[in-house]
């Protein structure tokens, strides 16, 4: 045996099969699955023949091709778990936990609820539910453990699905190059729909890969319905639904890339999928009024093209740079003859998903989410940028040695962990401190017929939802007010000018960050109405943030 473990045959000995293994042999750099079934089938022809007998399996070792995932998961836990005391909540989170605990009154009580179904980018029903619950238990820290769990068993589907198709090096160097992203580690910490979505679309890709691999229907069952639920969790998780399906038509071994197996099943998962995806819609028409209005047609927004490629390529640019090479390499290593044709076109699909989010929102002229939303395509990507290293590795582990191949390897995932734990700093800090806010407004707020027009007042509303009821928050987008006196409906500035003038709000909270235009329009409106200025608060976090709070004339005055 070689010092790299490899077995070598004396001169003059017959060979011998190859033993039966407990399990399928995923410690191989770049051995596929496929490989390792197809040995174990000759050893058992050979045994049938009666060319030698069959040696007794051994006992399952440990496997050790689990601690550099333990390693790469620990490092994640780490790098998002710093982060998850750092700011108070942001409007997105103060918006979904909210919800939740509104639409869980509704379930158990029957209570008035806002129609959260035609305006959110997911259904209401499912993650706003499940974050609600786990603030019950632990406050805004176990909703933000919550997300690290998603995001850790995201990494976990990552490391299972890339095993399988390229081996456990490739697997590791996948999971390290998710795990060093910016957006990865935010969304280990962060409250909002996208670590339950993408971990999901990552279970549903992974058993997606199993059928390719003899996983059979059952697993064929699995990924179409844990897409499903993917997709009614946050809507944009369609945009990759294809991706998943190129999988089941490519990924595997036997055949041409479009050979009828293949293409019978892509298309066996994909009606599966539609039946799961459609039957909750017979019952859910305000949930498709809102998919229609935030994902299918979503308003195009006015950032410069270059802008939203430029934020694209700081977040997940090197990644996709990554992932074409390795795109490449798979085509000359296909030419070659030692990879079927179709691991090219599996490579290429996984390097587009990657691409989706950026070229999609540079489509609609908004970087909105999209820190977020590349995410979901990074994981795809990584798979390939997996095999890439893996390759890399291996070459110089075989012509120079081990360390020469953990050194370079390391020069690629190294910046990247440090950029991506910049980055997951400064996103983390963009928005305002909200502590002093709601310090100065819980003294004041209390349940009852008092209304409060607060800008973004999600996140106060979420912090005092034990003294004020959801129907007394208002804020400043499309609002609309009928004149008691001359019966006339306004809409936009004019009614809330008209409403301050009428002293309908008790307290008003001005920030200029959602709707600018309209704060400068009824802050004239608020002086003359008598408005006095209670109190501006200032962001302890960032420095930047400011809020100027407005009480109506006689409120707050013992």
């Amino acid at each position: 045996m070689t010092a790299d473990g490899t077995w070598i045959r004396p001169e003059g000995s017959r060979p011998r099969p190859t033993p039966a293994r407990p399990g399928l042999d995923t410690t191989m750099p770049l051995g596929t699955v496929a490989e390792d079934v197809a040995a174990r089938r000759t050893a058992e022809r050979i045994a049938r023949r009666g060319l030698e007998p069959l040696p007794k399996p051994a006992k399952p070792a440990f496997r050790t091709d689990w601690l550099p995932l333990l390693a790469v998961l620990l490092v994640q836990g780490v790098l998002a778990f710093r982060l998850t005391n750092d700011n108070t909540a942001f409007v997105d989170e103060g918006t979904y936990i909210y919800a939740g605990y509104n639409e869980i009154a509704h379930l158990l009580h029957g209570t008035s609820v806002a129609d959260y179904a035609n305006f959110f980018s997911g259904s209401p029903l499912i993650y706003p539910v499940v974050v609600a619950l786990a603030d019950k238990a632990g406050g805004l820290l176990a909703t933000r453990l919550l997300s690290m769990a998603f995001m850790l068993t995201a990494t976990l589907a990552l490391h299972l699905a890339t095993r399988r198709m390229y081996g456990s090096v490739a697997a590791f160097f996948a999971t390290a190059a998710f795990v060093a992203l910016g957006p990865t580690q935010l969304l280990s910490s962060y409250s909002t729909y996208d670590g339950m979505a993408l971990t999901l679309l990552a279970w549903a890709a992974y058993f997606t890969v199993r059928l390719t691999t003899g996983g059979g229907y059952p697993s064929m069952l699995a990924a179409a319905v844990i897409m499903a639920v993917a997709d009614w969790t946050k809507y944009a998780s369609l945009l990759w639904t294809p991706v998943v399906i190129g999988i089941a038509v490519f990924s595997g071994h036997g055949g041409s890339p479009w050979s009828a197996a293949r293409i019978r099943r892509g298309t066996e998962l994909t009606v599966v999928w539609l039946v799961a995806l459609l039957i909750p819609a017979v019952t859910a028409k305000s949930h498709i009024d809102g998919f229609t209005h935030t994902t299918l047609m979503r308003k195009p927004g006015t950032d410069p093209v270059s802008y939203v490629a430029g934020e694209a390529a700081k977040w997940v640019g090197p990644l996709l740079v990554l992932a074409f090479i390795g795109v490449l390499v798979t085509l000359v290593v296909s030419r070659r003859g030692r990879a079927h044709k179709a691991d090219v076109w599996l490579a290429l699909v996984l390097f587009v998903g990657g691409l989706l989010a950026p070229v999609n929102q540079v489509r609609i002229h908004t970087w909105l989410s999209l820190q977020k939303h590349v995410d979901f395509g990074a994981w795809f990507a990584c798979i390939v940028v997996g095999l890439l290293l893996a390759r890399i590795f291996v070459a110089l582990r075989d012509k120079l040695h081990v360390t020469a191949g953990v050194l370079v390897t390391a020069l690629v995932v190294a910046p990247l962990t440090y950029v991506g734990a910049g980055q997951a700093a400064h996103m983390y800090a963009e928005w305002s401190d909200s502590s002093g806010l709601v310090s100065a407004l819980r003294p004041y707020v209390k349940k009852g017929k008092e209304e409060y027009l607060v800008e973004n007042y999600n996140v106060p509303a979420y912090y005092l939802k034990d003294q004020t009821n959801w129907p007394q928050w208002q804020d400043l987008v499309g609002k609309s007010y009928t004149d008691p006196e001359t019966k006339k409906t306004l809409s936009g500035a004019p009614a809330l000018q008209a409403a301050v003038k009428d002293h309908y709000y008790s307290i008003v909270v001005l920030d200029f960050t959602q709707t600018p235009d309209i704060d400068v329009a009824i802050q004239p409106t608020l002086k003359e109405a008598g408005y006095r200025v209670h109190k501006v608060v200032k962001s302890t976090r960032t420095g930047d943030g400011e809020y100027t709070i407005y009480f109506a004339p006689g409120f707050g005055k013992k």
